[in-house]
């Protein structure tokens, strides 16, 4: 007779998903700038903070170092990562790569649900309250373009590094805002025009529109030094 596979171990599984919600309500935080960039967090201000034990905590953290999200300095203590003008470029180089071919697949993939997923982000992005509810939106609009590209490679490609972009959008709109004080009316312009030529079917034209998009933030890129 076949054997039964062994029963889960429920306190694990609690653990796991304790764990794995201590990871999600951390990296919004980290990404919307509820940390300051640089700044020193410990697990038990943490887990003071969430109201769960250490162990979770602890579990959260290495998954939030994997994701570029926190960093382990070299006396064990925990901080907030500060992108430097070196990350930022690094960054931006990688979404110049991803985001046109993710734009020109979708072109000739996206289906009309991922279409409606797109434009219902945009009016969401117009109604958002926050830059950091923009930031949030920002990211999840190219993420579905990702998605609706149907290219698996690239969607992992794109999961690894997904955080860290985001991470980068927020700081970028601060910039952003601080210089123009319409961020939000300019995503939700630059979106509608991205989604146009992508709900096109032309290929070619999405990949160039969002390059575009992508290459319109060179202008508040901080300077690499010499």
């Amino acid at each position: 007779m076949p054997t039964q596979p062994p029963s889960a171990n429920p306190a694990r599984v609690n653990r796991i998903r304790l764990s794995q919600t201590v990871f999600s309500q951390l990296s919004r935080a980290i990404i919307a700038g509820d940390f300051e960039p640089g700044s020193r967090v410990s697990e038990p201000t943490l887990s003071a903070m969430l109201g769960v034990s250490r162990a979770p905590i602890r579990e959260a953290l290495i998954e939030l170092e994997l994701r570029g999200l926190v960093e382990f300095d070299p006396t064990g203590h925990t901080r907030i990562p500060a992108l430097t003008p070196q990350d930022i470029e690094e960054i931006y180089v990688v979404r110049l790569m991803i985001d046109p071919v993710a734009a020109g697949l979708a072109a000739q993939r996206g289906t009309a649900r991922d279409f409606a997923a797109l434009e219902a982000n945009i009016t969401a992005t117009k109604s958002a309250k926050t830059l950091a509810d923009v930031s949030r939106l920002d990211a999840e609009f190219h993420d579905r373009i990702v998605h609706a590209a149907g290219n698996r490679r690239l969607l992992t490609c794109w999961n690894s590094l997904r955080d860290q972009f985001a991470l980068w959008l927020t700081q970028m709109q601060l910039r952003q805002e601080a210089v123009a004080h319409r961020t939000r009316q300019d995503t939700v312009e630059s979106h509608r025009k991205l989604l146009a030529v992508i709900r096109s079917g032309d290929a070619e034209k999405a990949s160039e529109q969002a390059r575009r998009h992508v290459a319109g933030w060179i202008k508040l890129m901080p300077r690499l030094p010499k």
